[in-house]
């Protein structure tokens, strides 16, 4: 149990220092990743920067996801999810992904606009992926997917805690290079039971850890 995300993200640079990243760029998924990742940023003198993924929502409940989309476009379906569904008579078909896609899209323009940040070259760095938790593993297999095709040195996935699952932790190495979870329970029901202090963050107070980063 961790007291806060400021904690979390401190227990969690200590790890990530071990790994001795000689170029090291924070990737924070906005916006519980972001004071996590600030604490790491911090301890590891490097810097900070965002990366925006949403899910896209099942047509049967905004709060299930059926996949998730990078703010450049890139689209990752969960097929078990669509399966599921369309099994049910609930058919999902590309026309309703590519309008949830760009709706979540211009969502994420308008996020990284009213944050007032510009994207840091990812290019030879030796790139931190960071949220407060990981459910899924979507979010982080789409956001490694999305860092990958900028050429970094290379990519660790980081997260304080996430599912004791096999199948997702194999499907996260598969596009990194390092894996670090600082607790993988294995009856792991949500990521803010991990937490005293699970609040939603505002985007003020996520603007707030940008700025104590980059200034």
């Amino acid at each position: 149990m961790f007291k806060n995300r400021i904690e979390a993200g401190r227990d969690l640079a200590k790890r990530i220092k071990e790994l001795n990243l000689k170029n090291p760029l924070v990737l924070a998924l906005p916006r519980g990743g972001v004071p996590v990742g600030a604490e790491i940023a911090k301890e590891l003198n490097a810097p900070l920067d965002i990366l925006f993924v949403k899910k896209i929502p099942s047509p049967l409940n905004d709060e299930a996801a059926i996949g998730s989309v990078s703010e450049s476009g890139l689209v990752f379906i969960n097929k078990n999810a669509v399966d599921y569904l369309n099994a049910r008579g609930i058919h999902v078909d590309e026309d309703y992904i590519q309008q949830k896609a760009m709706e979540k899209i211009k969502e994420m323009a308008k996020k990284r606009e009213k944050y007032n940040i510009t994207p840091i070259p990812i290019e030879d760095k030796d790139v931190i992926i960071v949220d407060d938790g990981i459910a899924t593993g979507a979010s982080m297999y789409l956001a490694a997917n999305t860092v990958v095709r900028e050429y970094p040195s290379s990519i660790t996935i980081a997260a304080p805690v996430g599912p004791g699952d096999k199948e997702i932790e194999e499907m996260l190495k598969g596009v990194c290079n390092n894996l670090v979870i600082l607790h993988t329970p294995p009856m792991f029901m949500s990521v803010g039971e991990w937490y005293e202090d699970f609040h939603q963050l505002s985007d003020d107070e996520v603007i707030e850890y940008l700025k104590e980063i980059r200034g």
